[in-house]
């Protein structure tokens, strides 16, 4: 789980975007992509998903330097539809290819009720809130996937989790309360505790497989990334091997949006009335602690932790770049 670390030092978000973009343009990220990518790892920092945060800088700069991911990528609308759209990723990464299928997406909800797009040929986009999120600022819900290639080994044992973990995230809004954000991984349990509590909860094992597979159909197998040329032996980029999905859906023509916004607000007040569940202050709705933490941590500065501080050290120390915290 992404839980605050116990120690660390506090660090400004516009520091920390700061540091993130200029390491995205030395590996050769325009200026433009570099600063929407730094401003999106960011904004995952400050809900406190560190795991798809900044924490990801080092491994995706080190993508960009060994060619493994196109850092300037043209990404296109190679199939537009009133309500659809197919959008290609071009190799780089998909923090970029992303934000551009989620904004026709909403405009496409905006003129139709309902829009839905694929983007492929992409690298890791993180976690798939960010681009949900966007939707909420239009009075829209919406759905958000990820997924890859499927080439699984076939081994001898059993096989817990065999095609991965990929994000999924619900965002529906709402007006003075936080709005709902289930923003998580599909599978349930970590690898190491899969065989013990297979045998005590079946149920959430198979549960659990079949939201991985939702995702990969989705995400991977519609968006096209089954076809052969984005097969590991034939694309471009080697880490270019996802795809996503993304629908979104215009309140307004089912009901007026600030009814629907008031009802997410009643719901989440009456929940907060209830007793905490064990070991939790309060009772919350999916979205709840992060939004809080989000408003709290852009005053008070993002914690990073030592592990955290060391992975962007280590990253800007190879590109000649200072760190603010030193």
């Amino acid at each position: 789980m992404n839980l605050p670390p116990t120690e660390f030092i506090r660090v400004p978000a516009d520091q920390l975007r700061a540091l993130s973009r200029a390491v995205f343009e030395k590996v050769g990220v325009a200026g433009r992509d570099a600063e929407l990518i730094a401003g999106l790892l960011v904004d995952t920092d400050l809900r406190g998903v560190f795991s798809h945060g900044t924490r990801c800088i080092n491994g995706y700069a080190r993508a960009f330097l060994g060619g493994q991911l196109n850092p300037t990528p043209r990404i296109e609308v190679v199939r537009d539809e009133p309500s659809t759209a197919v959008v290609d990723g071009d190799g780089g990464l998909g923090h970029v290819a992303t934000v551009r299928a989620t904004e026709l997406a909403i405009a496409k909800a905006k003129a139709n009720g309902v829009g839905a797009v694929v983007v492929r040929n992409h690298g890791h986009f993180g976690g798939a809130g960010k681009y949900t999120r966007m939707a909420l600022r239009q009075g829209c819900a919406a759905f958000c996937v990820s997924g890859h290639t499927i080439e699984p080994n076939i081994p001898d044992q059993p096989q817990w989790n065999p095609i991965g973990n990929p994000p999924m995230s619900f965002a529906f809004p709402a007006g003075g309360e936080a709005p709902l954000v289930l923003d998580m991984g599909t599978s349930f349990f970590e690898p190491e505790h899969f065989p013990a509590l297979f045998a005590q909860v079946p149920a959430a094992f198979f549960k659990s497989i079949g939201l991985v597979a939702v995702a990969q159909l989705f995400g991977g197998v519609m968006a096209g990334m089954m076809a052969a040329q984005f097969r590991p032996e034939n694309r471009s980029y080697a880490a270019a091997g996802y795809g996503a999905f993304i629908a979104v859906v215009d309140v307004a023509r089912f009901v007026p949006v600030e009814q629907f916004k008031a009802e997410v607000d009643h719901s989440m007040q009456r929940l907060h009335q209830l007793p905490p569940l064990p070991g939790y202050a309060r009772y919350d709705l999916p979205g709840g602690l992060e939004w809080e933490q989000e408003r709290r941590w852009a005053v008070e500065g993002i914690p990073l932790g030592r592990e955290h501080q060391h992975s962007l050290e280590e990253i800007a120390g190879q590109l000649a770049l200072a760190v603010p915290w030193k």
